[in-house]
């Protein structure tokens, strides 16, 4: 039987049915960097040659299945003002000194900022910032390069994540508390310019992959961080909000989920969002969170594809090859019990993993997860 490529492969998976062998998910801002052959992350993070290089040797020479090509998760947000420092070794987020006290207006200065999105989105185009302009041009060497072999995972958080990351996640989370009316303001906001702007760059990232997959961001609900009457705000939002995106980029368009919580919040995710099928997979942290990958498999493994099994924190940055071969094969045998199963870390991998530890996940994969 003719071997499937990675993108048949993990096509296959994400439709609910079995292929040749469990796809096998990886990614990494900071390791594809580190194959990239450039020295400076400065100058990595401009240069769309560098950036498709970093992603695509990872990709070939750990044999994966399913793939991001990212920097960092603010690059689509310095449109909108969003500020990171660029320091050696990461990009975070810089939150300005006077963010530290607590200030209502910043939230009203927003919303008058944004508004104009309505009238010119143009002028909201991440691609007019170099960092954003850098990636989508990477995007589109990734593809025309190995966009037939691979699935190209990319993706972008809802309109409220979009405004938290802009502003400063727990700099929101703590004004919403001190601000009773605060969530009606930031309503306002993400109910309609920022919930037209994620959806237009949704679709231009889509299109930038050919259309292979949308990736949607599911880590905020987590059921440590959201009392249930923010999380059931928040869904709505994100239900309207990929039901545009869904209309938007076309049915066939497979959507993937990322849910790097602690505690994640499956049963949520999946009654709200799997249910209508809205997304195809639940892919999420399970070594070491609340919500063991057996708990998964019991409660999902017959409904939908779930991507998880490799602890990217653990074995597979603090041990050896045969410790990652017993996790491996271990998060394989419950994965058969699914309809559909892919190997996949938490999140984005750490620089410096093993390289034999990355190796022998695709080694192992090839020798016990094979269905036919």
């Amino acid at each position: 039987m003719v071997e499937m490529t990675g993108l048949e492969r993990a096509l296959t998976y994400l439709h609910g049915e079995k292929p040749d062998k469990m796809p096998i998910w990886l990614e990494s801002v900071y390791l594809a960097w580190q194959y990239s052959g450039t020295r400076s992350l400065k100058e990595y993070i401009y240069d769309p040659k560098a950036i498709a290089l970093g992603h695509i040797n990872v990709a070939e020479k750990f044999r994966v299945d399913i793939t991001g090509v990212n920097t960092d998760q603010w690059v689509m947000y310095e449109i909108l003002g969003a500020e990171v420092e660029i320091l050696d070794h990461v990009v975070q987020a810089k939150i300005p000194p006077w963010r530290y006290r607590p200030d209502r207006s910043v939230y009203d200065r927003f919303f008058e900022k944004v508004e104009r999105i309505e009238k010119n989105l143009n002028e909201f185009d991440p691609r007019r910032c170099r960092r954003a302009k850098a990636l989508f041009d990477a995007w589109k060497i990734v593809a025309e390069k190995i966009g037939n072999k691979v699935l190209l995972r990319q993706g972008i958080l809802g309109p409220a994540a979009t405004l938290a990351l802009t502003i400063g996640m727990t700099e929101v989370m703590r004004d919403v508390m001190i601000f009773p009316d605060l969530l009606s303001t930031i309503t306002k906001i993400v109910r309609g310019p920022l919930m037209e702007w994620t959806v237009d760059v949704a679709y231009k990232m889509v299109e930038a992959v050919n259309f292979t997959n949308f990736c949607m961001g599911f880590s905020g609900y987590d059921r440590s961080l959201l009392n249930p009457e923010l999380r059931e705000w928040l869904a709505q939002l994100d239900l309207e909000y990929l039901n545009r995106v869904r209309e938007r980029i076309g049915k066939d368009v497979p959507i993937t989920t990322h849910v790097c919580s602690w505690d994640p919040d499956l049963d949520f995710i999946y009654e709200r969002f799997g249910k209508p099928k809205l997304i195809n997979e639940l892919q999420f942290y399970a070594p070491g969170s609340t919500y063991p990958l057996e708990k998964a498999v019991e409660n999902f493994g017959d409904k939908i594809p779930l991507c998880a099994g490799i602890d990217h924190l653990g074995p597979l940055f603090t041990g050896t090859p045969e410790d990652v071969e017993v996790m491996v094969k271990r998060s394989i045998e419950l994965g058969r019990r699914c309809i559909s199963f892919a190997l996949g870390p938490g999140c984005g991998l750490s620089p410096n993993t093993p390289e034999e530890n990355l190796l022998k996940i695709a080694e192992v994969r090839d020798k016990y997860g094979r269905y036919r």
